[in-house]
């Protein structure tokens, strides 16, 4: 049988890199994974109902759990790959939900994880995520008006990803602001 501590481990392995921000990265991105089933648990605290449509936010999450895996393939492309994959979920929510439901702030910690774990060296890759994220947001935010489930229902979820998104937001620039710091005095080898 395996303990948790074992667990611990293996997922720690599993997320390292010899790049601090990477590594950062990576655990975020696996922290959100992790996250990810609680979310319908939430829904139904705050809603009362479970709405089926909540299953369909589990799609990305395979996602989110092979970014370590991308990153060791994909070095130049891997630490904006977590990002992007957050952002399109956060599209693909915004439709399923609407935006009402404020489910599109999940947006700035996409942007704060992209800005800070990307080196000078990418900042060209950086500016077209960002630009194409801007464009996706300002193109897709009204189109989002209508939420394919009860639009009642998920307009009670703005409290819950407003708070989600700020503690994700923050969790992201303190996380990655340590690894700048390692990143400067001591880069892992």
């Amino acid at each position: 049988m395996v303990d948790a501590k074992t667990i611990q481990r293996r997922l720690e392995r599993y997320a390292d890199d010899a790049d601090p921000l990477t590594r950062v990265s990576n655990r975020l991105a696996l922290i959100l994974a992790a996250n990810q089933p609680f979310y319908p648990f939430y829904v139904f605290w705050l809603t009362g109902a479970l709405d089926p449509l909540l299953a369909l936010t589990f799609v990305s999450t395979p996602f989110f759990i092979a970014a370590p895996w991308v990153t060791k393939r994909f070095p130049a492309a891997g630490r904006l790959y977590f990002p992007v994959v957050g952002a399109l979920n956060t599209f693909f929510c915004a439709y399923l939900f609407g935006s009402a439901s404020g489910v599109e702030l999940f947006l700035a910690p996409c942007l704060v994880i992209a800005a800070l774990s990307c080196r000078a060296a990418e900042r060209l890759a950086l500016g077209i995520f960002v630009a194409t994220l801007l464009a996706g947001f300002l193109f897709l935010h009204e189109r989002f008006a209508t939420p394919i489930g009860d639009p009642v229902q998920f307009q009670t979820l703005l409290p819950l990803n407003t708070y989600s998104a700020a503690v994700l937001t923050a969790m992201a620039a303190w996380m990655l602001s340590a690894g700048w710091t390692e990143g400067e005095v001591t880069p892992k080898t």
